[in-house]
C-alpha cells in the first residue's frame, strides 16, 4: 500500500527502470482538511519500489507554476514512457481562473526520473472540434481534456485521452505524433459510449488479448447492462486502438472499490493492478493507493482478480 502521512494521493501511473518500479501519483495535503479540496491543490509525487509493495519516497516530480500558465492551479492524471534515453511525462494541467472546468495536456522530460523539465510553457495539445467538446460547445459550460495515455504502434505515438463529445456523451479523444513533441488531434475511438465520462484510460496486453481499462462512477454510467458502481473497468479490445467491447465491461474487483486503476505487468510475468482505494460513498476516500492486486484474463476477455484482497 502507498500511504504517507501528511498527504492524501490518489491517481497513479508507473515507469520500470531496470529492477525498480517508479509510481507518480497526484498528492495534496492533509491539512486541507476538505478531502474534497485535494482536486484543486494537486501536485505530483513519486515513489520507488523493487518488489511493488514496499515503498519509498522520493521529491515530488511536478509541481504546479505559479503565474498565468496552463498549469497553476494544479496537475491531474497523466502517463510516463521512455524513448532514446529520455523520460516523457505527459499531464493534465488546469488553471486557476477555470479550477479544473477547461483542462488541457502539458509535457516534461526528464532523463533520471527524479528532476523533470516542461516541454515549453504552452499546452501540447487541447480539446477542439468538430468532435470534442469545448467550453464554448459543451452542455455543461466545461472542456473535459485529460488523463493522457501514450504507447507506440503501427509506427507512430499515440495518445488516448478523456474527452467529451459536443452531445454531452463521454468519449476517447485520439492523438498521434511522429517524435512524441508535436501532436495532431484525430476523431474519436468511441462513439455512443453512454457514459457521462470515461476516466483514466490504458490499453494493456495479456495472454495475447487486448484489454481496455477506465473508471467510471455509478452516475456516470448510463449504458444498458453495465453495473453502477464506483470502480475501474476492463473491457476486450480487438486492439490497442480498439475496437473496444463497452458491452463487456466489467469492474475490477467485482465489487468496486479501487478507482484510477493501472495494470503494471511485474518481471515474472503476472499482471497486478494498483488504484486508489474508494468505494465512492460519502467519507471512503481513504487517500491511499492498494497493494498490488494480482489479475488474469477471464474467459469474457476482460480481467479478474486471482485473490479478491485489497491491501
Amino acid at each position: 500500500m502507498i500511504a504517507l502521512h501528511d498527504d492524501w494521493v490518489w491517481d497513479s501511473w508507473f515507469a520500470q527502470d531496470g529492477e525498480d518500479l517508479h509510481v507518480f501519483y497526484l498528492k495534496a495535503p492533509k491539512s486541507l482538511g476538505d478531502s474534497d479540496k485535494r482536486h484543486h491543490n494537486a501536485q505530483v509525487g513519486h515513489s520507488f519500489s523493487t518488489d511493488g509493495v514496499n515503498w519509498t519516497e522520493l521529491p515530488d516530480a511536478l509541481l504546479r507554476r505559479e503565474g498565468e500558465y496552463f498549469d497553476s492551479q494544479g496537475i491531474w492524471t497523466g502517463s510516463v514512457l521512455k524513448h532514446n534515453d529520455v523520460w516523457h511525462m505527459f499531464y493534465t494541467g488546469i488553471d486557476k481562473e477555470s479550477k479544473g472546468r477547461i483542462q488541457r495536456i502539458g509535457h516534461a522530460t526528464s532523463s533520471d526520473l527524479i528532476t523533470w523539465e516542461r516541454v515549453g510553457d504552452e499546452p501540447i495539445l487541447t480539446a477542439s472540434g468538430p468532435w470534442y467538446a469545448t467550453s464554448e460547445t459543451d452542455p455543461k459550460n466545461e472542456e473535459p481534456f485529460r488523463d493522457p495515455w501514450v504507447f507506440f504502434f503501427q509506427d507512430q505515438w499515440h495518445m488516448l485521452v478523456t474527452a467529451r463529445d459536443t452531445t454531452g456523451d463521454g468519449t476517447m479523444a485520439h492523438a498521434v505524433s511522429n517524435d512524441l513533441y508535436t501532436w495532431e488531434l484525430k476523431e474519436p475511438l468511441l462513439s455512443n459510449a453512454q457514459f457521462d465520462q470515461l476516466e483514466v484510460f490504458q490499453v494493456v496486453e495479456v495472454d495475447g488479448r487486448w484489454v481496455l481499462i477506465f473508471c467510471a462512477a455509478p452516475q456516470d454510467i448510463h449504458r444498458p447492462g453495465i453495473e453502477k458502481t464506483y470502480a475501474t473497468f476492463a473491457a476486450p479490445a480487438a486492439g490497442p486502438l480498439g475496437p473496444f467491447n463497452l458491452d463487456a465491461a466489467t469492474p475490477i474487483p467485482p465489487d468496486g472499490g479501487v478507482y484510477a486503476g493501472r495494470i503494471v505487468t511485474f518481471a515474472d510475468g503476472s499482471h497486478n493492478l494498483f488504484g486508489f482505494i474508494d468505494s465512492g460513498a460519502p467519507g471512503e476516500f481513504t487517500g491511499t493507493i492498494s497493494s498490488p492486486i494480482p489479475v488474469e484474463l477471464h474467459h469474457n476477455g476482460a480481467l479478474r482478480p486471482v485473490a479478491q484482497l485489497v491491501g
